[in-house]
């Protein structure tokens, strides 16, 4: 089939794709099961299985890893972080840096421990699939927190900055450790630490330099209307992730950056701002739709056989549990929203938003192809990645509606 004629084809799978996406929307906000994006990671698996079969012509759909984090991780996190006023995430920056970064490595050496003794994998491997898994994505679970008077903006805020911010420290560190994996290059503390250092403050240079350009260069054409305004955040999106990873920094934390910088102190709610706010959300809810279906389509392409067992399925649940719950409970003492210890509700709201994602499975798919344990950490790892996004909306969501039931009146989480 050539270009010409394949576009067509192209068009109709669009069209029943948006029909879809409307269908799936009205019936998960009429359920309220679980979240409309679970719903097209269903719809995603159906089609990987069906594509799967000998004598299916669907073609087969797979993640390309360079098209994840170049195409979808800029937008979704600029989009995440923008809604996120620099004035108000201040009071939860010191518990979602802690949780963003000392949790992923107390996470990363739990998994990697359990990995090691377990089912014999070398430590240096077992150690960059344990900062590789340890990356979250609450998308599936924040769902939930919308008009739901028992989760406060804190909360939100502290959820969502989490996981952006771990994010970042995930890749970070994945590359320094593939470094010493897949090179000959020897593990120095030192050096390691100076250059994740310089990678952190690189990226937060870069991201704070092009957020308050962007915004400069909007005050000096005296304009805000909203094509304007999507414009230049779209550029500033993709333009900070690019330039920071072509300096070898964090592309991740630059946009994070890049998106406070720009929106520390947000416009006057007037017409041209809400159309701004409405285009970005329809853009983060379609590239998030996109990512999970490819992701649901991928599954049976990527699952290895030899490494499908009940051991590795037991295994990647437990610990897929275990791991964020242990670093969690660990640095409890520690944790504060705005000097208020984290009560029970944010306790649990944290261990279940602790979702993996589609960054994983991206910088799982970035390794080597002849490396050995590649089969058994992508199997892994779409173990884990399916039973958080199915099974913890569900428990976050009766965890929600336990909480309401036993609270006063007024709405107010119980401590």
């Amino acid at each position: 089939m050539t270009g010409y004629e394949s576009i067509p084809s192209l068009v109709i799978f669009a069209v029943l794709g948006w029909i879809a996406l409307n269908t799936i929307f009205f019936f998960s906000h009429r359920w309220r099961l679980f979240s409309d994006i679970t719903w097209i990671l269903f719809f995603g698996l159906i089609y990987g299985a069906l594509s799967a079969m000998p004598d299916s012509q669907l073609p087969d759909l797979v993640l390309e890893p360079h098209v994840v984090l170049y195409v979808f991780v800029p937008l979704l996190v600029f989009a995440s972080t923008q809604c996120m006023c620099l004035f108000h995430f201040k009071h939860v920056l010191v518990p979602a840096t802690l949780a963003g970064t000392l949790g992923i490595v107390l996470s990363m050496l739990v998994i990697a421990a359990a990995v090691h003794w377990l089912l014999g994998v070398p430590v240096l491997p077992a150690l960059l699939f344990g900062v590789i898994i340890s990356a979250t994505d609450p998308l599936a679970i924040s769902a939930l927190f919308k008009g739901n008077q028992q989760v406060t903006e804190d909360q939100k805020l502290l959820i969502e900055g989490e996981s952006i911010l771990n994010d970042g420290f995930v890749v970070t560190v994945a590359g320094i450790l593939s470094l010493v994996v897949f090179t000959d290059e020897k593990l120095n503390l030192a050096d390691s630490i100076l250059s994740f250092v310089s990678h952190v403050i690189g990226a937060l240079t870069v991201g704070i330099v092009l957020g308050r350009g962007a915004r400069w260069l909007l005050s000096l054409l005296h304009e805000r209307h909203y094509t304007l305004t999507t414009n230049i955040t779209l550029a500033l999106a993709y333009g900070s992730f690019v330039l920071a990873e072509e300096m070898h920094f964090s592309g991740i934390l630059a946009v994070f950056a890049a998106a406070l910088a720009y929106g520390y102190k947000p416009y006057q709610d007037d017409a041209n701002h809400q159309a701004h706010q409405e285009i970005w959300e329809y853009l983060d809810y379609l590239a998030n739709a996109l990512l999970f279906f490819l992701l649901g389509a991928s599954v049976f392409t990527l699952l290895s056989v030899d490494n499908l067992s009940f051991v590795v399925i037991g295994l990647s649940i437990v610990l897929l549990f275990a791991a964020r719950f242990i670093s969690l409970w660990l640095m409890r003492p520690v944790l504060h929203i705005d000097q208020r210890k984290l009560n029970r509700l944010d306790f649990w709201l944290l261990n279940f938003s602790g979702a993996r994602g589609a960054v994983s499975i991206a910088l799982l798919l970035m390794l080597p192809a002849d490396f050995a344990y590649k089969p058994l950490f992508l199997t892994m790892a779409i173990s884990m990645i399916l039973f958080s996004l199915i099974v913890y909306p569900v428990i976050t969501k009766t965890l929600l509606a336990r909480t309401a039931a036993s609270s006063p009146v007024n709405g107010s989480p119980t401590p």
